[in-house]
């Protein structure tokens, strides 16, 4: 009798294991249909309209029109279960703005552009700041697409 006991707690414990393994399958494969129909609904204006987002934006750096390129940045909305896009503050503008004069914008390049989801994109930017001592660096830009535009936000 104990030995019947022992099997059907086993049998129970598998059961229960391989419902749970089969949901986490099931919620992968969820996922990954989200990202593909995601990527896969993305048009070529997308993926234009981005590049010309961040084409523009480090124009103005390079013009040094720093509150212009401030002005165009956004941040997810840490409040909102949505990440709603929101413009910077003030302080954030400046600080911005501070940044872009300390790394001055001679040319670019976009080296990267990867779409995942509606709110989770990253597009490279390098940056050449001095000709003559050959230095440079790079930017990531997070873009999110909200309620069918573009907004422009920068990686921490």
């Amino acid at each position: 009798m104990k030995k019947l006991n022992i099997i059907a707690i086993a049998i129970c414990l598998l059961s229960f294991f391989s419902c749970q393994s089969a949901d986490k399958n099931q919620q992968k494969d969820s996922d990954t249909t989200e990202l593909n129909s995601f990527v896969s609904g993305l048009v070529k204006e997308d993926t234009t309209f981005v590049e010309k987002l961040v084409n523009t934006y480090m124009t103005y750096a390079q013009n040094k029109q720093y509150s212009e390129a401030a002005a165009m940045l956004f941040k997810p909305d840490t409040t909102d279960i949505w990440n709603e896009p929101v413009p910077l503050d003030n302080d954030e503008m400046e600080s911005v703005k501070a940044v872009l004069k300390r790394f001055p914008v001679l040319s670019y390049k976009i080296t990267n552009m990867e779409f995942r989801t509606a709110v989770d994109n990253e597009i490279k930017c390098s940056f050449v700041m001095n000709d003559s001592l050959n230095i440079t660096s790079s930017w990531t830009f997070r873009p999110m697409n909200y309620l069918g535009g573009w907004r422009l936000c920068l990686m921490k």
